[in-house]
């Protein structure tokens, strides 16, 4: 070893010192010192020398300022493409789950009236926000998302009286998925930011499943601290690349007065909610719930599920009388002040839901052609300029304007017609072509 690299060395091991010391200046001036490297040739040093694990345990520490600084380090870690995997890595072998877990389920202390600078409740809303975009980094692959999820699967953590001794002393003790979630739909927690945009364009996203923050800018943009559960969206969207979260997300829970409700149609309708970053969050959760094809019939048929995912494709396009028969008004009322959906990524989400449905069987795409999907997607094709996007928007056209197997030609087009020449429409009841009401898609 040079001496040059003797120097190196010696300097990471100081600053991992002082990033465990006990008094505060020390661990103040490291993670201050950590958040000032940038270029990837530093990150990935810092993180080969060791430093995930010390910056780990300052998460949840008694200074608010050293636990945003070495949240929002660790954040820039796992978000840098050269450095993301190994620091994912080491954080899951330090426990990072559960100590980001520590801070975004932290009582929120009280607000006060100092400026932002000096306010706990702002602090504290820093740290939880940068909590959940080390989360949703970690959830990114299969294996943070598996784990995230073993133990934090809901049904059973809120039922232990139908298990073994032994399996109820391997449970969490809450059911932490479900506590994020009641934070994320609480209105305290999520006041509207500043008006400035926070949309990021993803250019490169071969795994829609999976939610990462992918430069600096995007770090920097998630200091907001008005919504900090925002990126709780993303956490749920990647933990539903498991069967077990997609369970969770899709259990209907019966109430005592009948009705029934499930964390599906409570987050369904955040595709309205102005921050981008759970519009696209919750768009690809829909669309990784709709790969249980066994639901196709709830999801259309008790959920509707047609307004509210093409409601985000709809723009301000004037359409005439007979685009707008059977189309829910919802669609066309706002006119020319209706705003397409501007992120690309949450468009692409949205579209493959649909792909998705489309491909589940018959009856599905009766109940999609008869929601008048084909007069959204021909306009919102014509201004699409993701190529991605356009390309799954015609394999959808595809699919509703194609005659069925064992058809006559042109029937698909005569369904729709003659169904709109019925009143109510927007509410036909759908049976099986050869009137036998059995499985609902029986036929694909």
């Amino acid at each position: 070893m040079t001496g040059a690299n003797k120097d190196e060395s010696q300097v990471y091991q100081d600053l991992t010192g002082f990033l465990v010391a006990e008094r505060v200046d020390l661990r103040l001036a490291a993670t201050e010192a950590v958040l000032q490297v940038r270029d990837a040739e530093g990150m990935e040093k810092m993180i080969a020398n060791g430093l995930v694990k010390p910056l780990a345990k300052n998460f949840n520490h008694s200074n608010p300022t050293i636990g945003v600084n070495a949240l929002q380090a660790v954040v820039l870690l796992s978000s840098n493409s050269s450095t993301s995997h190994k620091c994912l890595e080491e954080l899951l072998l330090a426990g990072g789950i559960n100590r980001v877990m520590e801070v975004i389920l932290s009582a929120p202390p009280p607000a006060t009236t100092t400026n932002d600078n000096n306010n706990p409740l702002v602090e504290w809303k820093k740290r939880v926000n940068f909590a959940l975009a080390i989360l949703a980094n970690l959830t990114r692959d299969e294996v943070g998302a598996v784990e995230l999820v073993g133990k934090t699967l809901p049904e059973k953590a809120v039922a232990p009286e139908a298990l073994t001794p032994e399996e109820r002393e391997k449970l969490p003790t809450k059911p932490l998925l479900e506590l994020m979630l009641s934070r994320f739909l609480r209105d305290e927690f999520c006041s509207p930011p500043p008006q400035k945009d926070t949309t990021t364009k993803n250019d490169d996203d071969d795994n829609i499943a999976a939610h990462m923050l992918t430069n600096d800018n995007d770090a920097q943009q998630d200091s907001d601290y008005h919504d900090p559960y925002q990126h709780f969206a993303a956490v749920l969207m990647n933990c539903t690349q498991t069967e077990a979260a997609r369970k969770f997300v899709l259990k209907i829970r019966r109430h005592e007065n009948n009705a029934s409700s499930s964390v599906f149609q409570a987050i369904l309708p955040q595709l309205r909610n102005t921050n981008p970053i759970r519009r696209r969050g919750i768009a690809g959760t829909i669309r990784n719930c709709c790969l249980e094809t066994d639901s196709a019939w709830w999801f259309l048929n008790e959920v509707k599920i047609m307004t509210p995912v093409l409601y985000p494709l709809a723009g301000p396009e004037e359409l005439d009388l007979d685009e707008k028969k059977g189309l829910d008004p919802d669609l066309w009322l706002e006119g020319p002040d209706k705003v397409r959906e501007p992120d690309a990524t949450t468009r692409l989400f949205l579209v493959e839901t649909l792909l998705l449905l489309c491909a589940s069987g018959r009856k599905s795409r009766e109940t999609i052609r008869l929601a008048r999907t084909y007069v959204i997607l021909k306009w919102a094709d014509m201004v699409e300029e993701e190529e991605n996007v356009s390309e799954r928007i015609n394999e959808c056209v595809q699919f509703l304007r194609r005659d069925e197997q064992g058809t006559p030609d042109g029937s698909s087009d005569m369904m729709v017609s003659e169904s709109l020449q019925r009143p109510n429409t927007t509410s036909v009841q759908i049976t099986r072509l050869d009137g036998d009401d059995g499985d609902y898609d029986a036929v694909d």
